[in-house]
Protein backbone atom coordinates (compact mmCIF):
# COMPACT_ATOMS: atom_id res chain seq x y z
CA UNK A 1 0.00 0.00 0.00
CA UNK A 2 1.29 3.46 -0.91
CA UNK A 3 2.24 5.70 2.02
CA UNK A 4 -0.58 8.18 1.35
CA UNK A 5 -3.14 5.40 1.03
CA UNK A 6 -1.89 3.81 4.23
CA UNK A 7 -2.21 7.12 6.05
CA UNK A 8 -5.76 7.63 4.83
CA UNK A 9 -6.74 4.10 5.81
CA UNK A 10 -5.27 4.52 9.29
CA UNK A 11 -7.06 7.84 9.68
CA UNK A 12 -10.36 6.27 8.67
CA UNK A 13 -9.95 3.59 11.34
CA UNK A 14 -9.00 6.08 14.01
CA UNK A 15 -11.74 8.62 13.36
CA UNK A 16 -15.37 7.89 12.42
CA UNK A 17 -16.64 9.19 9.10
CA UNK A 18 -19.12 11.90 10.05
CA UNK A 19 -21.58 13.26 7.55
CA UNK A 20 -20.21 16.32 5.76
CA UNK A 21 -23.42 18.34 5.40
CA UNK A 22 -27.13 17.94 5.96
CA UNK A 23 -30.41 18.65 4.17
CA UNK A 24 -33.47 20.00 5.95
CA UNK A 25 -36.07 17.34 6.73
CA UNK A 26 -38.41 18.98 9.26
CA UNK A 27 -38.83 22.65 10.12
CA UNK A 28 -40.88 22.69 13.31
CA UNK A 29 -41.40 26.46 12.95
CA UNK A 30 -42.78 26.33 9.39
CA UNK A 31 -45.85 28.39 8.49
CA UNK A 32 -44.81 31.22 10.82
CA UNK A 33 -44.89 29.02 13.94
CA UNK A 34 -48.57 28.18 13.47
CA UNK A 35 -48.06 24.42 12.92
CA UNK A 36 -45.60 23.82 15.75
CA UNK A 37 -47.95 22.13 18.21
CA UNK A 38 -49.46 19.95 15.47
CA UNK A 39 -46.07 18.24 15.23
CA UNK A 40 -46.19 17.09 18.88
CA UNK A 41 -48.33 15.07 21.24
CA UNK A 42 -49.00 16.24 24.78
CA UNK A 43 -48.03 13.77 27.50
CA UNK A 44 -50.76 13.58 30.17
CA UNK A 45 -49.65 10.55 32.17
CA UNK A 46 -47.76 10.36 35.43
CA UNK A 47 -44.24 11.77 35.42
CA UNK A 48 -41.71 8.92 35.07
CA UNK A 49 -39.20 11.01 37.06
CA UNK A 50 -41.63 11.27 40.04
CA UNK A 51 -42.07 15.02 39.68
CA UNK A 52 -44.69 17.15 41.42
CA UNK A 53 -46.24 18.01 38.08
CA UNK A 54 -49.60 17.89 36.36
CA UNK A 55 -48.92 17.52 32.64
CA UNK A 56 -51.93 18.85 30.73
CA UNK A 57 -53.33 18.28 27.24
CA UNK A 58 -53.18 20.83 24.45
CA UNK A 59 -56.60 22.36 25.06
CA UNK A 60 -55.87 22.87 28.74
CA UNK A 61 -52.42 24.28 27.90
CA UNK A 62 -53.98 26.92 25.65
CA UNK A 63 -56.74 27.70 28.15
CA UNK A 64 -54.26 28.15 30.99
CA UNK A 65 -51.79 30.22 28.97
CA UNK A 66 -49.06 27.59 29.19
CA UNK A 67 -48.22 27.63 25.48
CA UNK A 68 -48.01 30.25 22.75
CA UNK A 69 -46.83 30.69 19.16
CA UNK A 70 -46.85 34.45 18.67
CA UNK A 71 -43.49 35.02 16.97
CA UNK A 72 -41.55 32.48 19.04
CA UNK A 73 -42.68 29.27 20.72
CA UNK A 74 -43.54 29.70 24.40
CA UNK A 75 -43.76 26.74 26.81
CA UNK A 76 -44.58 27.78 30.36
CA UNK A 77 -46.06 26.50 33.60
CA UNK A 78 -48.83 27.61 35.96
CA UNK A 79 -47.54 30.60 37.95
CA UNK A 80 -50.83 31.75 39.48
CA UNK A 81 -52.21 29.05 41.75
CA UNK A 82 -51.06 27.26 44.86
CA UNK A 83 -51.28 23.51 44.31
CA UNK A 84 -51.50 20.29 46.27
CA UNK A 85 -50.21 16.80 45.69
CA UNK A 86 -51.63 16.83 42.15
CA UNK A 87 -48.68 19.02 41.17
CA UNK A 88 -48.17 22.24 39.25
CA UNK A 89 -49.51 22.40 35.70
CA UNK A 90 -46.92 22.14 32.93
CA UNK A 91 -46.45 20.63 29.46
CA UNK A 92 -44.40 17.78 28.12
CA UNK A 93 -44.23 17.61 24.33
CA UNK A 94 -43.20 14.54 22.32
CA UNK A 95 -42.50 14.88 18.60
CA UNK A 96 -44.58 12.83 16.19
CA UNK A 97 -41.59 12.12 13.91
CA UNK A 98 -39.06 9.40 14.78
CA UNK A 99 -35.45 9.76 13.58
CA UNK A 100 -32.57 7.38 12.96
CA UNK A 101 -28.77 7.65 12.67
CA UNK A 102 -27.64 10.37 10.31
CA UNK A 103 -29.75 13.03 12.02
CA UNK A 104 -28.86 16.56 13.04
CA UNK A 105 -31.13 18.49 15.40
CA UNK A 106 -30.61 22.26 15.74
CA UNK A 107 -32.48 24.44 18.24
CA UNK A 108 -32.18 28.19 18.69
CA UNK A 109 -33.35 28.77 22.26
CA UNK A 110 -33.79 32.28 23.65
CA UNK A 111 -34.87 31.40 27.19
CA UNK A 112 -35.16 28.37 29.49
CA UNK A 113 -36.46 27.83 33.06
CA UNK A 114 -34.12 29.22 35.71
CA UNK A 115 -36.08 28.67 38.92
CA UNK A 116 -35.43 26.56 42.01
CA UNK A 117 -37.72 23.53 42.01
CA UNK A 118 -37.68 23.07 38.23
CA UNK A 119 -36.15 20.28 36.16
CA UNK A 120 -36.31 21.35 32.49
CA UNK A 121 -35.06 19.22 29.61
CA UNK A 122 -34.74 19.23 25.82
CA UNK A 123 -33.99 15.65 24.82
CA UNK A 124 -34.74 12.67 22.61
CA UNK A 125 -36.03 9.17 23.27
CA UNK A 126 -38.21 6.49 21.69
CA UNK A 127 -41.96 6.25 22.16
CA UNK A 128 -41.85 2.83 23.81
CA UNK A 129 -42.26 1.19 27.19
CA UNK A 130 -38.88 -0.57 27.21
CA UNK A 131 -36.68 2.37 28.27
CA UNK A 132 -33.70 2.49 27.97
CA UNK A 133 -33.54 -0.28 25.35
CA UNK A 134 -34.10 2.20 22.53
CA UNK A 135 -31.79 4.81 24.06
CA UNK A 136 -32.03 8.41 25.21
CA UNK A 137 -30.04 11.52 24.27
CA UNK A 138 -30.22 14.44 26.70
CA UNK A 139 -29.21 17.64 24.90
CA UNK A 140 -30.17 20.25 27.52
CA UNK A 141 -30.87 19.28 31.12
CA UNK A 142 -30.24 20.24 34.73
CA UNK A 143 -32.24 21.19 37.80
CA UNK A 144 -32.96 23.99 40.26
CA UNK A 145 -30.80 27.10 39.77
CA UNK A 146 -27.93 25.36 37.93
CA UNK A 147 -26.01 27.32 35.28
CA UNK A 148 -24.05 24.45 33.69
CA UNK A 149 -25.73 22.20 31.15
CA UNK A 150 -25.46 18.44 31.55
CA UNK A 151 -25.54 16.22 28.44
CA UNK A 152 -26.21 12.49 28.72
CA UNK A 153 -26.46 9.26 26.77
CA UNK A 154 -28.53 6.39 28.20
CA UNK A 155 -28.60 2.95 26.57
CA UNK A 156 -29.22 -0.65 27.64
CA UNK A 157 -26.76 -3.50 27.99
CA UNK A 158 -29.46 -5.72 26.44
CA UNK A 159 -28.35 -4.34 23.07
CA UNK A 160 -24.74 -5.39 23.67
CA UNK A 161 -21.78 -3.36 24.85
CA UNK A 162 -21.64 0.39 24.51
CA UNK A 163 -18.12 1.54 25.28
CA UNK A 164 -17.21 5.07 24.27
CA UNK A 165 -13.77 6.56 23.69
CA UNK A 166 -12.00 7.46 26.94
CA UNK A 167 -10.60 10.77 25.71
CA UNK A 168 -12.55 12.09 22.71
CA UNK A 169 -12.10 15.61 21.41
CA UNK A 170 -14.57 17.71 23.43
CA UNK A 171 -14.72 20.72 25.76
CA UNK A 172 -17.13 19.44 28.43
CA UNK A 173 -15.98 17.80 31.64
CA UNK A 174 -16.56 14.05 31.81
CA UNK A 175 -18.65 12.72 34.67
CA UNK A 176 -19.93 9.16 34.23
CA UNK A 177 -18.02 7.75 31.26
CA UNK A 178 -16.87 4.57 29.56
CA UNK A 179 -19.81 2.15 29.66
CA UNK A 180 -23.04 3.97 28.79
CA UNK A 181 -25.40 1.16 29.82
CA UNK A 182 -28.02 2.39 32.27
CA UNK A 183 -27.93 -0.91 34.15
CA UNK A 184 -24.17 -0.68 34.73
CA UNK A 185 -23.25 2.98 34.95
CA UNK A 186 -26.47 4.97 34.89
CA UNK A 187 -25.55 6.05 31.38
CA UNK A 188 -22.78 8.48 30.39
CA UNK A 189 -22.77 12.21 31.01
CA UNK A 190 -20.65 15.34 30.74
CA UNK A 191 -20.97 18.88 32.07
CA UNK A 192 -20.40 22.12 30.18
CA UNK A 193 -18.07 24.29 32.31
CA UNK A 194 -19.53 27.49 30.83
CA UNK A 195 -21.97 29.23 33.15
CA UNK A 196 -23.96 30.60 30.21
CA UNK A 197 -24.93 27.12 29.00
CA UNK A 198 -27.97 26.75 31.29
CA UNK A 199 -30.38 28.67 33.51
CA UNK A 200 -29.99 32.34 34.37
CA UNK A 201 -26.52 32.61 32.84
CA UNK A 202 -27.92 31.30 29.56
CA UNK A 203 -30.89 33.67 29.72
CA UNK A 204 -28.85 36.73 30.64
CA UNK A 205 -26.76 36.17 27.51
CA UNK A 206 -29.81 35.94 25.25
CA UNK A 207 -29.66 32.15 24.99
CA UNK A 208 -27.93 30.39 22.12
CA UNK A 209 -27.96 27.42 19.76
CA UNK A 210 -27.79 23.75 20.67
CA UNK A 211 -27.02 21.20 17.96
CA UNK A 212 -26.94 17.40 18.26
CA UNK A 213 -25.50 15.10 15.59
CA UNK A 214 -26.24 11.36 15.79
CA UNK A 215 -24.40 8.93 13.53
CA UNK A 216 -23.70 5.21 13.78
CA UNK A 217 -20.36 6.07 15.40
CA UNK A 218 -21.09 8.95 17.76
CA UNK A 219 -23.47 11.39 19.37
CA UNK A 220 -21.95 14.88 19.34
CA UNK A 221 -23.47 17.98 20.95
CA UNK A 222 -22.46 21.62 20.42
CA UNK A 223 -23.53 24.71 22.33
CA UNK A 224 -22.99 28.14 20.78
CA UNK A 225 -23.78 31.09 23.11
CA UNK A 226 -25.53 34.07 21.57
CA UNK A 227 -22.87 36.20 19.90
CA UNK A 228 -20.67 33.17 19.10
CA UNK A 229 -22.84 31.27 16.61
CA UNK A 230 -20.97 30.30 13.40
CA UNK A 231 -22.48 32.12 10.43
CA UNK A 232 -22.93 31.23 6.77
CA UNK A 233 -24.62 28.34 5.01
CA UNK A 234 -22.50 25.76 6.82
CA UNK A 235 -23.26 27.22 10.26
CA UNK A 236 -25.85 25.62 12.55
CA UNK A 237 -28.50 28.12 11.42
CA UNK A 238 -27.44 27.98 7.76
CA UNK A 239 -29.15 26.31 4.82
CA UNK A 240 -26.59 23.46 4.69
CA UNK A 241 -25.22 22.99 8.22
CA UNK A 242 -21.91 21.14 8.33
CA UNK A 243 -20.82 20.11 11.85
CA UNK A 244 -17.27 19.46 10.64
CA UNK A 245 -16.83 23.23 10.25
CA UNK A 246 -17.94 24.08 13.80
CA UNK A 247 -14.84 23.15 15.75
CA UNK A 248 -14.57 20.91 18.79
CA UNK A 249 -17.94 19.67 20.06
CA UNK A 250 -19.03 20.40 23.59
CA UNK A 251 -19.67 16.70 24.24
CA UNK A 252 -18.61 13.74 22.13
CA UNK A 253 -20.04 10.31 22.93
CA UNK A 254 -17.80 8.59 20.38
CA UNK A 255 -17.65 4.83 19.96
CA UNK A 256 -14.46 3.38 21.41
CA UNK A 257 -12.04 2.30 18.67
CA UNK A 258 -14.82 2.69 16.13
CA UNK A 259 -16.58 -0.53 17.21
CA UNK A 260 -17.22 -0.18 20.94
CA UNK A 261 -20.78 1.06 20.54
CA UNK A 262 -23.08 0.74 17.55
CA UNK A 263 -25.23 3.86 17.90
CA UNK A 264 -27.80 2.43 15.47
CA UNK A 265 -28.60 -0.59 17.64
CA UNK A 266 -28.41 1.19 20.99
CA UNK A 267 -30.31 4.31 19.86
CA UNK A 268 -33.43 3.91 17.73
CA UNK A 269 -36.57 5.78 16.69
CA UNK A 270 -35.71 8.94 18.58
CA UNK A 271 -38.31 11.69 19.01
CA UNK A 272 -37.79 15.23 20.26
CA UNK A 273 -39.08 15.84 23.80
CA UNK A 274 -39.38 19.19 25.62
CA UNK A 275 -40.63 19.41 29.17
CA UNK A 276 -40.48 21.17 32.52
CA UNK A 277 -41.14 19.11 35.61
CA UNK A 278 -40.81 20.00 39.29
CA UNK A 279 -38.84 18.41 42.10
CA UNK A 280 -38.65 14.69 41.25
CA UNK A 281 -35.54 12.61 41.78
CA UNK A 282 -33.13 15.30 40.59
CA UNK A 283 -34.44 18.67 41.81
CA UNK A 284 -35.54 17.22 45.16
CA UNK A 285 -32.34 15.24 45.52
CA UNK A 286 -30.19 18.36 45.10
CA UNK A 287 -32.50 20.80 46.87
CA UNK A 288 -30.12 21.57 49.74
CA UNK A 289 -26.81 21.15 47.90
CA UNK A 290 -27.95 23.53 45.14
CA UNK A 291 -28.53 26.28 47.69
CA UNK A 292 -32.27 26.38 46.96
CA UNK A 293 -33.27 25.50 50.53
CA UNK A 294 -31.43 28.53 51.93
CA UNK A 295 -32.38 30.78 49.02
CA UNK A 296 -36.13 30.09 49.20
CA UNK A 297 -36.50 29.46 52.94
CA UNK A 298 -38.29 26.17 52.25
CA UNK A 299 -36.79 22.96 53.60
CA UNK A 300 -38.30 20.85 50.81
CA UNK A 301 -38.66 21.31 47.08
CA UNK A 302 -42.27 20.12 47.21
CA UNK A 303 -43.37 22.74 49.76
CA UNK A 304 -41.82 25.50 47.69
CA UNK A 305 -43.41 24.37 44.41
CA UNK A 306 -46.83 24.06 46.06
CA UNK A 307 -46.85 27.42 47.81
CA UNK A 308 -44.94 30.06 45.79
CA UNK A 309 -46.65 30.19 42.37
CA UNK A 310 -45.42 33.67 41.45
CA UNK A 311 -41.79 32.58 41.27
CA UNK A 312 -42.61 30.25 38.40
CA UNK A 313 -43.27 33.06 35.96
CA UNK A 314 -39.59 32.54 35.12
CA UNK A 315 -40.05 28.81 34.47
CA UNK A 316 -40.59 28.89 30.72
CA UNK A 317 -38.95 28.02 27.41
CA UNK A 318 -38.77 30.26 24.35
CA UNK A 319 -37.71 28.63 21.07
CA UNK A 320 -36.79 30.79 18.09
CA UNK A 321 -36.25 27.82 15.76
CA UNK A 322 -36.15 24.04 15.79
CA UNK A 323 -35.08 22.01 12.76
CA UNK A 324 -34.18 18.41 11.94
CA UNK A 325 -31.73 17.53 9.16
CA UNK A 326 -30.78 14.23 7.59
Amino acid sequence: MAPKAAFLAATALAWPAFTQAYTLKDNYMANNYQDFFNKFTFWTGADPTKGLVDYVDEASAWNNGLIGNGGNIYLGVDNTNKVGDEGRKSVRLTGKTAYGPGTLIVADIAYMPQVCGTWPAFWMTAQSDDWPQSGEIDIVENANNAQNNQMSLHVSEKQGQCSIAPNPSMTATKDRWGNCAEEVNGGCEANDPRTNSFGSGFNNNGGGVYAMEWTTQAVRIWFFPRGSIPSGNSGPLGASPDPNTWGTPTTNFQSKDGSGCDMSSHIRNQRIVIDTTFCGTWASGTWSSSGCASKTGYSSCEDYVKNVPGDFKYAFWTFKSLKAYT
